[in-house]
């Protein structure tokens, strides 16, 4: 006698079909991804990296780090480590990278269209990951006194996924310092501040809205906004003058959620 295939059954049947393709979506996504920063960052001129000078031998470059060594210039005076990569795609602006996480990516700039790589990749083309980019009211030819980069929130934990550990005090005293190139210059960050706020709420603050300060009052009340609101103690408090960088993504706990970590720049080469 046959068996009966039960409604219930049916059901398990496509729960368990429905589980399989969204876990193989969900690490083919994050293995396609890492293949896809892999192969730009070995486009990087990396320290010791053999290049042929304009009489054809061979010679030894030192781009040196954003903590230690002086960096290596290109004759255009750009950043010898990433002309390569700028070559492929002009509206790259710098690098974003913090030790021992997973946030270490180009940084896009697009000027007419703020959003443009929300959802596009480093060769423009479609992407659900997109890629870190800079908000088009900033400046850093002129240094913003408030550098905006935004990346999405991965699950798979790429991308800008991490910052939501920053909600942890072990964690952000640990991973205190950002490192920001520019095509130019090599910035360093230190984490001051780390905060939560709705999009659209009544008491959103809208952080995204402050590129240049008008005078020292509006400075000065940005920096105390983004202490009062922040999860996390800091020694550090930003004076007039001072630059900040704020990294942004969505954290979903409530509706259109932001989490943003800040920092004051400290070094600049």
């Amino acid at each position: 006698m046959k068996r009966k295939i039960t409604l219930i059954q049916i059901l398990f049947l496509c729960v368990f079909v429905a589980c399989g393709s969204y876990l193989g979506k969900f690490y083919y996504d994050k293995s396609h991804t890492e293949k896809e920063f892999d192969e730009l960052k070995d486009l990087i001129v990396e320290d010791g990296t053999l290049i042929d000078d304009s009489d054809g031998f061979e010679i030894t470059v030192d781009n040196g780090s954003s903590d230690t060594e002086e960096p290596v210039y290109a004759d255009n005076g750009m950043l010898r480590r990433y002309t390569d990569l700028y070559e492929k795609n002009n509206e790259m602006v710098g690098w974003i990278k913090i030790p021992d996480t997973n946030i270490d990516y180009p940084v896009m700039f697009n000027s007419s269209d703020n959003e443009y790589y929300l959802h596009r990749n480093f060769y423009k083309e479609k992407s659900s990951a997109g890629i870190p980019y800079l908000d088009s009211k900033c400046n850093l030819a002129a240094q913003s006194d408030n550098l905006i980069i935004y990346g999405h929130n991965m699950t798979n934990g790429t991308m800008f996924h991490d910052l939501l550990k920053y909600q942890y005090q072990d964690f952000a005293d640990s991973h205190n310092i950002i490192y920001f190139d520019s095509m130019y210059k090599m910035y360093q960050f230190e984490v001051f501040a780390v905060f939560r706020t709705s999009v659209g709420s009544s008491d959103e603050f809208k952080y995204y809205e402050f590129t240049n300060a008008e005078n020292e009052q509006e400075f000065d009340e940005f920096i105390a906004r983004c202490k009062r609101e922040s999860m996390v103690r800091s020694d550090i408090t930003p004076k007039y003058g001072d630059k900040v960088l704020c990294l942004s993504t969505c954290s979903y706990n409530t509706k259109n959620e932001r989490t943003v970590v800040v920092g004051k720049m400290t070094s600049v080469k």
